[in-house]
């Protein structure tokens, strides 16, 4: 299933409701044929503040439609599916009728009893004064991004492993990510200009069982951006070893990474822990980080899924270094995500949802801080008809001390229609 990360207003529920349609995969049918998945959501926004980075508290009403379609189509060792969606957006406040936020994935995996493949491609089209949203690039992490210019976004990913079931495991990735930029500007966290730019990332990992409960494992990577603002391209190589011991109630391990980036070495580590108790797993992980900047942090993550006869509660804290794909600038990212779903009834559900990303660019000291909190209640009206009410409180600040805040409420009707041969 792919991540539902299309955006709207900053708001975490109100982006899922525009991009539902990309959950098409989720849906489970008989291996051997083609599922076809049509999916129409008409969605309005009623907002007290139009462009919340510029606190220009401008009131709106937008009115979105989202048509989309799926096909998935597997057999026991393979499976391809494709989704593709728009936005056809009418605006109060600029009185602009027109297709935004394009977007497609695509994916091919196979898997035999000792190896697997796995071929992803995905593109997002978004216009930054309209979406006003951090951006999540293809690994879930969080890059700021403001600016008036439409961007596109292309990313292919290739995995390929072997040696599952022998005492020696290997695997190769190859990714690329590339943005363009028109009509309009951009600029990142720090402030700077944002260019054309291409990242490729390479890597290589393996796992030798030592006996039935250790593992070692280790990791080499390597990556190479290049913008148009830049003469030569930078690279930065990675190099990661560890062991992991499994327990009964879950494994615990530990890692060690070193990093040779074009501002420097840095050096991590990190011991984890997870649990798998019943009524959901729960994984921590915890350490620290030296930078060449003569600074060592503190990093690692805690999640955990906990389940119950009618609820769920959703728990992810994650801090890292890290330079992402919009700048080849490190900074330090701290996200927080909380989400809660109750079942009212057999066709009613209530969920609430807290969305917070903090970012320092650590060489320039410059900040943003985005949090999105969000309640949603969601009605089945038939067997192929939702409709859902929501509100959306959202908060930004950033180094020069802007800050500025939006008040969002909005109401969907949505339709899937599935369908197999």
């Amino acid at each position: 299933m792919f991540a539902p990360r299309a955006v709207l207003r900053g708001a975490w529920l109100t982006a899922w409701l525009a991009a539902l349609p990309l959950a098409g995969h989720a849906q489970s049918y008989e291996t051997g044929g083609i599922q076809l998945t049509f999916d129409n959501a008409i969605s309005f926004f009623a907002t007290d503040n139009e462009g919340p980075r510029t606190n220009n508290e401008e009131a709106s009403l937008t009115a979105l439609f989202t048509p989309a379609f799926g096909l998935l189509t597997q057999t026991p060792t393979s499976s391809f599916g494709f989704e593709a969606a728009s936005n056809l957006r009418y605006g109060s406040s600029s009185n602009s009728f027109g297709v935004i936020a394009p977007r497609m994935d695509g994916r091919y995996m196979t898997n035999s009893a000792n190896a697997g493949l796995k071929l992803i491609g995905r593109f997002r089209q978004m216009d930054l004064d309209e979406e006003k949203f951090a951006i999540r690039d293809g690994a879930d992490s969080t890059d700021f991004v403001n600016g008036t210019a439409t961007r596109q976004n292309t990313a292919l990913e290739a995995n390929v492993d072997w040696g599952r079931a022998s005492l020696a495991a290997f695997g190769l990735s190859a990714r690329q990510n590339q943005t363009t930029y028109s009509s309009g500007n951009a600029s990142g966290l720090n402030g700077n200009s944002l260019s054309d730019n291409k990242r490729l990332t390479l890597g290589a990992s393996t796992q030798l069982d030592l006996n039935q409960a250790l593992q070692l494992h280790g990791a080499l990577g390597y990556s190479q951006f290049e913008d148009d603002t830049s003469v030569d391209d930078t690279e930065t190589y990675t190099l990661s070893t560890g062991v992991s011991l499994d327990r009964p109630l879950g494994a615990l391990s530990t890692e060690v990474t070193v990093t040779d980036s074009p501002g420097g070495q840095r050096y991590g580590w990190t011991a984890g822990r997870t649990l798998d108790l019943p009524l959901g797993p729960v994984t921590a992980q915890l350490g620290a980080m030296a930078l060449p900047q003569d600074e060592t942090v503190l990093i690692g993550s805690l999640s955990t899924l906990r389940t119950f006869a009618a609820s769920a509660l959703n728990f992810e804290l994650s801090r890292d270094v890290s330079s992402l794909n919009e700048q080849n600038s490190e900074r330090l990212t701290t996200q927080v995500l909380v989400g809660y779903t109750r079942a009212l009834t057999r066709d009613t559900d209530f969920q609430i949802s807290l969305d917070a990303v903090h970012a320092r660019d650590i060489a320039t000291d410059s900040e943003s801080f985005d949090a999105t909190f969000d309640a949603i209640y969601s009605r089945a009206l038939t067997p192929d008809w939702t409709g859902d009410m929501g509100y959306s409180y959202r908060y930004l600040e950033d180094t020069p001390g802007d800050s500025a805040q939006a008040n969002t409420i909005y109401v969907s009707l949505r339709r899937k229609f599935v369908t197999s041969y």
